[in-house]
């Protein structure tokens, strides 16, 4: 058939180019016709075919590519909202805390203050008490500083006394002086008595 197909090509006239230009397409499907004939139009209904399929296979992918975006947007917009309901959640706790945190803070320096306070109160009463001891035992060993003294004092009078009446003699004397010593240096020891 394609030899014939061929011979018909070979045998029919070529149109000369001085023709009109509408008949050119007409001829030119004419000799389409022939030379393909009825398998382009297999080819055509194939291709028709092939192309219907595409075209709704294209429409369901849009259709599916549609739904899963859909899809996707929502996940991803609850997904945000949660992690947003999230962190919102956890800077309200970490505001809470951080109140909870420094009232503590302020009662713990509040506390302080006070045992500060009570600190120096108490350092002070214990000054004002050691200066109190203090001056107390200053007066009581300025009293017996002047009571020793008033002793030695009037025991030496009467030693000056003694020694005037009796007009004792030089040895009596240097004993006597060296027993004040003693009695000053608190070495003095009286002899036994028999």
């Amino acid at each position: 058939m394609a030899k014939a197909e061929k011979k018909g090509v070979k045998n029919a006239k070529v149109p000369k180019e001085n023709k009109t230009s509408a008949a050119e397409p007409e001829n030119i499907d004419k000799i389409r016709d022939i030379l393909f004939g009825s398998k382009e139009r297999q080819y055509e209904q194939k291709f028709s075919t092939i192309e219907t399929a595409i075209h709704k296979e294209i429409g369901d992918l849009r259709n599916e590519t549609k739904k899963a975006l859909g899809s996707l947007e929502n996940y991803v917009k609850k997904e945000l909202a949660s992690l947003t309901d999230q962190m919102r959640t956890e800077k309200d706790e970490r505001l809470e805390s951080n109140d909870a945190l420094a009232g503590k803070i302020e009662e713990a320096r509040r506390a302080l203050d006070r045992k500060l306070s009570q600190l120096s109160d108490k350092t002070v009463a214990g000054q004002r008490d050691l200066q109190e001891q203090l001056l107390q035992q200053s007066k009581n060993l300025l009293e017996e500083i002047h009571d020793k003294h008033e002793s030695l004092s009037a025991d030496l009078e009467r030693a000056a006394t003694e020694l005037r009446q009796d007009k004792t003699d030089r040895v009596e004397l240097a004993n006597m002086l060296m027993e004040v010593a003693l009695r000053l240096k608190d070495e003095f020891e009286l002899p036994p008595t028999d």
